[in-house]
């Protein structure tokens, strides 16, 4: 979660009273760097987004299906 952009939230954390009794990670990182760097993976991660209508359609997608194509070379 990105704050004014300048303040980045990151990790998993469970925002009710039920959360003192987790094991919750939240790091708040202050940096208008930081910020602006996890806004511009959002945004690149929602352009190449599609609808997901049915897990059925998702799993028969080849693109979707040939996912580690996109993955960098080892």
């Amino acid at each position: 979660m990105v704050i004014d952009d300048a303040v980045t939230l990151m990790g998993s954390t469970n925002w009710t009273v039920s959360a003192a009794r987790n094991s919750e990670d939240l790091n708040l990182v202050a940096s208008p760097d930081v910020a602006a760097a996890y806004s511009a993976h959002w945004r690149n991660r929602q352009a190449v987004s599609v609808p997901f209508a049915r897990r059925e359609d998702w799993c028969r997608r080849p693109e979707v299906a040939d996912f580690k194509s996109e993955l960098p070379p080892r």
